[in-house]
């Protein structure tokens, strides 16, 4: 069996190996799932970066803009 991600760079780290691996998938079924699981990844990482972040996401936003 897998292991368990939890850490947010390790989320994005490995979508960007699924989008490489669904580039050289030889169906195109297989690439659009491991596409979709990379999609859900970043989502499931964005939030939990924006949970530990809580109130200081919008002054750490207004200082980028």
């Amino acid at each position: 069996m897998g292991q368990t991600i939890t850490s947010a760079a390790d989320m994005i780290s490995y979508a960007g190996e699924l989008r490489r691996t669904a580039k050289r998938a030889p169906a195109p079924e297989l690439a659009q799932k491991m596409q979709q699981s990379a999609n859900q990844l970043e989502k499931t990482a964005i939030n939990q970066v924006a949970k530990a972040a809580g109130p200081r996401l919008g002054a750490l936003l207004d200082k980028m803009v």
